[in-house]
């Protein structure tokens, strides 16, 4: 047996469909994981975003970048 690992967004509705299609053919059979992202990373991403949206935050200029 092997393995097909399929990556989908959830909303698309053709993928939805497409899916559907090949577990009711029967021939295949699913199991669902979860990627979680590190919750460290969650926590460091939202406070950046925080941080920009209160104003926190240094602009650069692209002419400025390799001086």
């Amino acid at each position: 047996m092997s393995t097909v690992t399929l990556t989908y967004d959830k909303r698309n509705s053709l993928a939805v469909s497409i899916l559907q299609s090949v577990l009711q053919s029967g021939v295949f059979s699913v199991s669902e994981t979860s990627n979680t992202y590190n919750p460290e990373f969650v926590k460091k991403i939202k406070t950046s975003e925080e941080q920009f949206a209160a104003g926190n935050y240094k602009a650069i200029k692209t002419q400025d970048l390799w001086k």
